[in-house]
């Protein structure tokens, strides 16, 4: 192994299996086949050890992170194995955040025990709805009460660290729904929520309808609305958003992607995953015959490369800390890149100041919370 750099990194492992495909969503996912989904785990250990001789090798990860797809399709001796693997290959820190992203469809509470015993200390539950109907308009194949018995059998197998997900501006829902689906969520009580107002991508079903006309979302102000009282029923609870769109309680937050917004380095498994190692970005290329042929005849995984040059990370840097209610930094930007942004965009910023978009305190320049809503818009003026 290579000799171990101080910086930490975290792990990314992609499932790319469902059982149906949900019309909104466009990360890279097939349908399930038992013998496929056996010869990927194959793969990912063997690209796991090739990365293991890689500067990637150098890394200390307090990190990993099991997305998709549907990675709870996975049954724990599975999980075990990967894990097993990725400890041998990489200095995993004993007390490592370990997620896995889970539907609530077709768990019980012995496999929930077995994800804990394994090493699992996260989980990510995709209920984005406690309403039937706009349940059936996202393509998802659970119900309201198996998405509440699910995260009740969660808590009884033991899990501390609880996130929930949710989505709003889902065609036809009203904003009495979704102020019925944040009621929920809040009596739960999950560790964290993760709420997602609906992006319509192209290539998905939603987008094909949305090109036609066909698509009835709430409208922009109702949508606006929506994220106000996203944010005032959160808050009220006791939640803090640490970005546009997570809240967590108090020592909550994820460790993960927080590492996406911050610049951190992370590796990533599987076809469609990405790596970063703090100067080249790498992806793999989106299919999973190329992905499984690759551990077949021990050659490299297909991939695209970007090398990350000074203003392309600057830009990152700053679009990523708008993100984050922190903000972003304006010494780190000097010290980093030798960048005076309050300098540069001194007008700009003047103007966002004046018309209470953005604020700057103890040298941090953030989103006003008016803003957070429109904050692409924001962004675009400050790079």
């Amino acid at each position: 192994m290579n000799k171990l750099r101080s910086s930490s990194a975290g792990i990314y492992l992609h499932f790319p299996f469902c059982e149906s495909k949900c019309p909104y969503c466009d990360f890279y996912s097939t349908l399930i086949d038992d013998n496929v989904s056996t010869k990927f785990m194959d793969a990912v250990i063997a690209e796991s050890n090739k990365e293991a001789d890689s500067d990637f090798g150098s890394f200390i990860y307090d990190t990993i992170y099991f997305g998709g797809g549907t990675p709870s399709l996975m049954n724990p001796d599975e999980i075990n194995r990967l894990l097993e693997n990725l400890q041998a290959n990489f200095n995993i820190e004993k007390n490592a955040e370990i997620t896995i992203e889970c539907n609530p469809s077709f768990l019980t509470e012995k496999k929930m025990k077995g994800y804990l015993k394994s090493g699992i200390n996260r989980i990510s539950l995709g209920v984005q709805s406690f309403n039937e109907a706009n349940l059936k308009t996202l393509g998802r194949l659970h119900t309201p009460d198996e998405a509440v018995k699910t995260y009740r059998i969660m808590r009884d197998s033991g899990f501390k660290n609880v996130s929930i997900d949710l989505i709003y501006g889902i065609p036809h829902q009203t904003i009495a729904e979704w102020e019925s689906d944040l009621k929920t969520a809040i009596e739960l009580g999950p560790d964290h929520i993760s709420a997602y107002n609906l992006v319509i991508e192209s290539g998905t079903e939603f987008g094909r309808l949305y090109s036609q006309n066909r698509l009835n979302l709430p409208s922009d102000e109702e949508q606006l609305q929506m994220y106000d009282s996203l944010n005032e029923h959160l808050n009220n609870a006791g939640y803090r958003g640490y970005e546009i769109s997570n809240f967590s309680l108090p020592g909550f937050e994820c460790l993960h992607n927080l590492k996406y917004w911050t610049g951190k380095p992370y590796l990533g498994f599987g076809p469609s995953a990405v790596s970063f190692d703090g100067k080249v970005r790498r992806k793999n290329r989106a299919d999973i015959e190329s992905y499984l042929k690759s551990a077949e005849k021990n050659i490299e995984v297909p991939s695209e490369t970007e090398i990350i040059d000074r203003e392309s990370a600057l830009r990152e840097s700053i679009m990523s800390g708008l993100r984050l209610t922190a903000g972003v930094s304006l010494e780190r930007l000097k010290d980093r890149f030798d960048y005076d942004l309050r300098e540069d965009k001194r007008n700009t910023i003047d103007s966002l100041l004046t018309e209470g978009m953005i604020t700057i305190e103890d040298g941090f320049l953030k989103l006003a919370d008016k803003a957070l809503f429109i904050s692409d818009s924001v962004m675009v003026k400050l790079i």
